[in-house]
């Protein structure tokens, strides 16, 4: 489910006042915590919503909107792309939105600073990691070998398999149209992947 972050902002004011009154807010209270002088500017982020699978609404009532999901869910800022192909400088940039996640089927308990990236490439494509699809990644300040990380080769960046030979660090592709990648100076390891998401297609 991805968010932009004022849809996030709005469902996240829903849950909180939902965990405080036992209800949900209505469209004017809501039009007083995001200075939105039209009822309809708040209709319209409800009705994406609820397109998006977020919430759902009732036809009547001032209370009408209700949480889609019981269960508690991550927030994880999408932090731009990052190529799983050759090495380039592009890779984690401002938030561009969000992706809710559910915590009881993620399978591991985000940390501060997770962030997920979109793949741009086919270098993965051996380890389940296709072009276009969404990686959600956690802080490793000590990666282990045989992690996918997102990482800095000699200052470009890379979606790729962690290895260590006799002591040696390099990365390796998912794919053998694509070489091995030997730093010739810095390797910086920004996360490890511990989930793929993939949006499917029409």
């Amino acid at each position: 489910m991805l968010l932009t972050p004022r849809q996030q902002e709005i469902l996240d004011f829903i849950a909180e006042f939902r965990r405080e009154h036992r209800c949900s807010p209505s469209i004017p209270e809501m039009q007083r915590a995001f200075g939105i002088k039209s009822p309809n500017g708040i209709a319209s982020h409800l009705a994406a919503l609820e397109t998006k699978g977020a919430i759902r609404r009732a036809e009547r009532g001032s209370r009408q909107v209700e949480l889609t999901s019981d269960s508690p869910l991550a927030s994880i800022p999408i932090c731009g792309a990052i190529p799983a192909g050759p090495p380039q400088n592009f890779g984690q940039t401002q938030s561009e939105g969000f992706i809710q996640v559910d915590l009881e089927t993620l399978g591991f308990k985000p940390q501060r600073g997770c962030y997920a990236l979109r793949v741009r490439g086919d270098s993965m494509r051996d380890a389940a990691i296709l072009d276009g699809d969404i990686v959600v990644l956690q802080p490793s300040p000590n990666p282990k070998a045989g992690q996918i990380v997102a990482a800095l080769i000699d200052g470009e960046s890379t979606l790729k398999r962690l290895v260590s030979l006799k002591g040696k660090w390099f990365l390796k592709a998912e794919n053998t149209a694509y070489p091995e990648l030997i730093p010739r100076s810095d390797l910086v390891i920004q996360g490890a992947v511990q989930m793929v998401i993939r949006q499917m297609k029409g």
